[in-house]
């Protein structure tokens, strides 16, 4: 079992004065969107959205058919962003420094900053779970479509037993999975600590893929802007695989030494079997299925060959 190195946290006006306006207006540009609100208020309600449900569940629900949180949930993620300061924001202090190590504008910068908010954002939701237990819950009185311990989560991320928050730590790694198309990990190295590369682990049995640099400098450009309004940060907040990223099978990623935190991830004892193969993690396949399509001619290109005559009939017209 592995064990969550003991930290410090420090408040994030500790840093210098560049790095905490930058995290701060990043934190309040994320905060502002729609996913976010939308997010955090089914994390209020202790439930997904129909869409939301099915874009990470294959089982079928008909308890759960909503296709909004609910207005209360909606008020309550509301307030909590009106009375919320960044500025109050902790952060641990190791992570701290080696965000401040970084100067803006690099990439190593960027790849801070994308660990320390991917940290941040799923504090705010074991907070709001936490807070939330017992009040909005909608959980149904009957239901055999339990597989967690909460309605939200992402499979490979179900040890609570193993997690500070237990299971709202659950439903923080559910939450990155929304804000960010997958729970966020790094290329640690062989000494544990360093950010290397970007990986993202989505749901399902696709692979978890590496992020290019020109996507994470697309990112920060958008969570850093001051001129973006909040549909435009939202467009380009989740991430999504690039054909030929580098795909790593979540059984070998912790030896390879990625992750966010070696506690984090619930491995297999031995490798499973692929029954199931997502057609986005073979980009070679793709390109052979696309050639097969572009080598077939077109309806317009075959010949029409007239139906026979029947008896009597003429070929005159």
């Amino acid at each position: 079992m592995y064990k969550q190195l003991e930290s410090m946290p420090i408040s994030i006006t500790e840093l210098a004065v560049e790095h905490t306006r930058a995290l701060e207006r990043a934190v309040w540009n994320i905060f502002s969107t729609e996913l976010a609100v939308e997010t955090y208020a089914q994390i209020v309600d202790g439930r997904p959205i129909s869409h939301v449900y099915d874009d990470y569940c294959t089982s079928r629900r008909t308890d759960i058919n909503g296709s909004e949180p609910s207005l209360e949930a909606k008020q309550v993620v509301e307030a909590f962003q009106a009375k919320s300061n960044p500025r109050l924001l902790q952060i641990d202090s190791k992570l701290a420094q080696a965000f401040q190590s970084t100067s803006i504008g690099e990439r190593e910068f960027n790849v801070r900053l994308l660990e320390i908010l991917a940290v941040l954002c799923h504090e705010i939701a074991t907070i709001l779970s936490i807070n939330a237990e017992g009040e909005l819950r909608q959980l149904p009185e009957e239901s055999p479509f339990l597989p967690q311990p909460t309605e939200l989560y992402h499979l490979f991320y179900t040890s609570s037993e193993r997690y500070p928050q237990g299971v709202a730590d659950i439903v923080g790694y559910w939450a990155e999975y929304r804000l960010f198309g997958g729970v966020v990990l790094f290329d640690r190295g062989e000494l544990g600590v360093e950010a290397r590369d970007v990986f993202i682990h989505p749901v399902g049995h696709y692979k978890i893929y590496q992020l290019s640099d020109a996507q994470i400098q697309r990112w920060a450009v958008s969570v850093l802007s001051e001129n973006l309004q909040p549909k435009e940060i939202h467009d380009g907040l989740r991430f999504r695989s690039e054909k030929y990223a580098r795909r790593i099978d979540p059984y070998d990623a912790l030896s390879l030494n990625i992750y966010r935190d070696k506690y984090a991830a619930k491995i297999p004892e031995q490798r499973p079997r692929r029954c199931v193969m997502r057609l986005e993690d073979d980009p070679e396949m793709m390109d052979a299925i696309e050639e097969l399509n572009q080598s077939r001619p077109s309806i317009a290109d075959l010949p029409i060959t007239p139906p026979p005559l029947l008896p009597g009939e003429s070929d005159d017209h």
